[in-house]
């Protein structure tokens, strides 16, 4: 049996243009578990740089209203430089591993395509994943998602459902140059084989220098942005958004989130995550974060939080350089018993704190389904 059905490769300097593939039905390639494995980057994952299709070397790459069933092993790996290309208004279902994975180089160390320079741009960028039925992932390979990006940036995850899997339904094993974009999505029944992630998890333990953020060499990353979505963290998901690790320059807004443990996650050196206009529905806490240093504080304003519980509604940094940005949420719990920082909120607020966010009872059922649905513009 074959493990790769197309295989289109060439190169950064003379790539393939304006490949398309329509309407075609991919099935039963084997598994590939057991093939040779990278480390992508710092993130958790390793990963056979491989997949039933296979593309290196390509500008505006068009794969569309494709079916991919009983894939062993991944469906799509995008790897080392393409540009501009579009994966849309495909269906995934019943796949061994990872449904779409985009796997760029970099270079600085002794190992090829390993290291910290990404200014080479031998990396997926400007891809869009738009409109994809994406189900029933990771029959073998546990550590799958429907969509993975390593050392890749730009990219655009836009319109896709996705359900049914045993990890993340989306996962950035790094921070690479930033300017992806995650919108409008629906996502439900992923970690169903796994704990501590979420329907979308980010990492950023390792340094990349690149020219994304303004044209000129930098280990800073650019913004990427998650809004719009519909995202419900059930199965053994502990975040709806779960930014791990040190994740960092995200603007996560005007998204419905349901059933995580904590809206908002920012630990473990995080810094520069801003939630803003959304929508937590019984949720344990709102937000849940890790110490920052001046400059770059996180923030959490003009949310709306209906909490399993009454007491804290997060855990900022109380004072100090670095203190949270918090104000105007509204909170929801049982009985409208609000804390933050070991006191009420009234008497946190009366310290000069947290202004505008006011505690209220659990809303209708009704009442907070309408707030959805004007927030998602679904009326």
């Amino acid at each position: 049996m074959l493990k790769v059905l197309i295989n289109a490769t060439a190169s950064q300097t003379a790539p393939i243009k304006g490949l398309s593939i329509r309407g075609i039905n991919f099935r039963d390639t084997p598994y590939t578990y057991m093939d040779p494995h990278g480390m992508p980057s710092g993130g958790d994952w390793a990963l056979e740089r491989t997949g039933a299709l296979f593309f290196e070397g390509t500008e505006n790459l068009l794969i569309e209203s494709c079916i991919f069933e009983v894939l062993d092993g991944n469906g799509i790996m995008i790897s080392g430089y393409n540009r501009f290309g579009n994966i849309t208004t495909n269906e995934f279902r019943w796949l061994g591993s990872t449904a779409i994975a985009l796997w760029g180089y970099t270079s600085g160390t002794d190992v090829p395509g390993m290291g910290w320079d990404g200014t080479d741009g031998n990396q997926p960028r400007n891809m869009s994943i738009m409109y994809n039925f994406v189900h029933e992932l990771g029959i073998w390979e546990k550590q799958s998602s429907f969509y993975f990006q390593a050392k890749s940036c730009q990219n655009t995850i836009m319109g896709n459902i996705n359900f049914n899997g045993p990890r993340a339904g989306i996962n950035f094993n790094d921070g690479f140059g930033g300017q992806s974009t995650v919108a409008e999505n629906l996502q439900f029944n992923t970690c169903r084989e796994s704990g501590d992630h979420g329907p979308f998890n980010s990492w950023d333990r390792q340094v990349f220098v690149t020219k994304v953020r303004n044209g000129t060499a930098s280990p800073d990353k650019d913004w990427d942005y998650i809004y719009s979505n519909f995202i419900i963290a059930n199965y053994d998901s502990s975040l709806a958004i779960d930014n791990d690790d040190g994740s960092n320059y995200y603007k996560t807004h005007d998204n419905f989130f349901a059933y995580s443990g904590r809206g908002m996650k920012s630990n473990h050196g995080g810094h520069d995550n801003h939630h803003y206009n959304n929508i937590y529905g019984y949720v344990s806490h709102g937000f849940g974060i890790t110490n920052q240093t001046k400059g770059h504080e996180d923030y959490f304003y003009n949310n709306t939080v209906v909490q399993k519980f009454d007491g804290d509604y997060g855990n900022p940094m109380c004072s100090g350089d670095g203190k949270t940005v918090v104000h105007d949420n509204k909170i929801y719990t049982p009985t409208g018993n609000v804390t933050e920082c070991g006191m009420s909120l009234a008497d946190w607020q009366a310290k000069g704190n947290d202004p505008g966010t006011t505690a209220n009872k659990w809303p209708d059922d009704d009442d907070l389904a309408k707030m959805i649905a004007d927030l998602l513009n679904l009326s």
